[in-house]
């Protein structure tokens, strides 16, 4: 997968720049490049894409790659000296400053964001046409010292339990040792009645799964529990979107799960780039393509 020259010019869009610095090793273990870095979003896009378009976007940038002691950014305001064809919206914090996302819609801005270092996009739950309304819930599965075959059982009484509710679930591993559960928010409240909503289904896991489940945000009360986090759900919070390749030393990709996939045996760790490239191979559609709707 490795790529070999040293500059590469792309055009899409009648847009044109260059690839630097393509041979620089971003992931040592298993020798990925920036080029393979680059190759893998050039393929991914056409499912990574509906899931950041008009989201405002935070990218993790590691411009040395993932080796001990290397500099990690989070970026939410982008430079000025971006080219003004990288689509972006100007919003307000809390504190009254203004800051410029930029918004990945196209594979030209995807680019030149790995090019300039980002390995993770993180992303709003909303769009910027309906910034107070996220378009899904999710539900974080933080593994802790719990083992996985806990997880496996809480996401599929997550699913249990949304059903009853008529509510679509969706998961992925979330590309690190976590599951992500996702629902489409079909409610007509905004963040504030989506994240009550996700707190009282964790709730009620906890209750069912007393010996596997926590809703405690203290690790030191949670023990060998899994910590079901919803506090992501929340305006200007930000998460990680199917098919976005994770700043580990294992190059691990954020990736979408079938139900019958989940099981105890199976292994986060193996949905590395180059797997999932061979995993989405023929693959007729997004199995989350209703997040994107």
């Amino acid at each position: 997968m490795a790529t070999r020259s040293s500059k590469v010019g792309i055009r899409g869009n009648s847009k044109k720049f260059e690839f630097i610095h393509i041979d620089k090793v971003m992931f040592p273990g298993p020798g990925y490049t920036k080029g393979d870095v680059l190759e893998f979003y050039r393929k991914i896009a056409p499912l990574l894409l509906p899931h950041l378009r008009d989201r405002p976007v935070t990218v993790e940038r590691l411009p040395d790659g993932v080796v001990p002691g290397a500099k990690r950014f989070w970026q939410k305001n982008i430079p000025s000296y971006y080219p003004d064809w990288v689509p972006r919206i100007k919003l307000p914090t809390q504190e009254g400053t203004k800051v410029t996302y930029a918004l990945v819609n196209d594979l030209d801005t995807l680019l030149y964001l790995v090019n300039q270092g980002a390995l993770t996009f993180h992303v709003w739950l909303s769009r910027i046409g309906s910034l107070k309304m996220p378009d899904y819930v999710l539900f974080d599965l933080d593994l802790g010292e719990a083992k996985f075959f806990a997880e496996v059982k809480i996401a599929l009484h997550l699913r249990d339990l949304l059903s009853q509710r008529k509510a679509e679930a969706y998961v992925k591993a979330s590309g690190k040792t976590g599951l992500h559960v996702l629902t489409p928010w079909k409610g007509n409240g905004n963040y504030a009645a989506a994240r009550a909503w996700a707190m009282q289904i964790a709730q009620q896991v906890v209750r069912d799964l007393p010996d596997l489940a926590t809703v405690d945000r203290l690790k030191d009360e949670r023990r060998a529990h899994v910590y079901i986090d919803v506090i992501q759900n929340a305006m200007g919070h930000h998460v990680v979107p199917p098919y976005v390749l994770r700043a580990v030393p294992e190059a691990t990709v954020s990736t979408p799960l079938g139900w019958d996939e989940l099981t105890a045996r199976l292994n986060p760790k193996t949905f590395t780039m180059s797997a999932v490239l061979r995993r989405i191979t023929g693959q007729k559609h997004d199995l989350m393509q209703a997040l994107t709707s």
